[in-house]
């Protein structure tokens, strides 16, 4: 991001509720997606609060190009989220000493109708929980 202070100010329709916080992050469940051309291709999950965390974060479709995005039906109920709704799908990563990975296995899904997320922590073990971001 950019050098100095930013201050950004969350309407209530700017804000994601997350029911159950995020794994590791419960007691925090609001949050802002945060976008820019300078940030491109990432965002920034943005927790509101004192002491609320930050999460960068990418679409797994520019990591993966035919990652499967499927959602349960109780999970898609959490989320109040339509059968072929569309959902903003985001994988976390996560920045270290080699270079950057994100989470596969664990999206992050908001529901833009409703302003409701979730983590969906899948069981298959088909993608990774620490890819390596090529050229990060």
């Amino acid at each position: 991001m950019t050098s100095g202070t930013t201050h950004a100010v969350a309407t209530a329709q700017d804000t994601i509720a997350f029911a159950e916080g995020l794994p590791g992050f419960e007691t925090h469940r609001e949050f802002v997606l945060m976008t820019s051309p300078a940030l491109e291709p990432f965002a920034c999950l943005r927790g509101l609060g004192p002491d609320a965390p930050s999460f960068l974060a990418i679409d797994p479709r520019r990591i993966v190009a035919d990652y499967r995005c499927q959602l349960s039906e109780a999970n898609q109920a959490r989320l109040r989220a339509s059968s072929g709704a569309p959902l903003v799908w985001l994988a976390l990563v996560r920045p270290g000493d080699a270079g950057a990975s994100v989470n596969l296995r664990a999206p992050v899904v908001i529901n833009p109708e409703t302003m409701r997320g979730l983590q969906v922590v899948d069981a298959d073990d088909s993608y990774p929980l620490d890819l390596p971001i090529a050229g990060a």
